[in-house]
């Protein structure tokens, strides 16, 4: 079964954003799942792409140059 405090710990210690950039190498706009997690109480990981309508099914490289469009007052 699961444990509810868990999943309420899990989502508190992540953060995702689903903005829509303009990539600078295809120059189109990306629909994109930005993702950074708490690995201390006051320390987050840097934003990463984690998904991009613009990449085929299963790939996941890409430079992720877009991230630097990304502002955030929690950086």
């Amino acid at each position: 079964m699961f444990d509810a405090e868990l999943g309420e710990r899990l989502l508190r210690t992540c953060d995702y954003r689903f903005p829509t950039l303009l990539c600078p190498h295809k120059k189109k706009l990306a629909d994109v799942t930005l993702a950074k997690w708490q690995v201390a109480n006051d320390a987050w990981t840097l934003w990463t792409v984690i998904d991009c309508n613009l990449l085929p099914a299963g790939e996941v490289w890409c430079d992720k140059s877009c991230l630097s469009l990304v502002e955030s007052p929690r950086n």
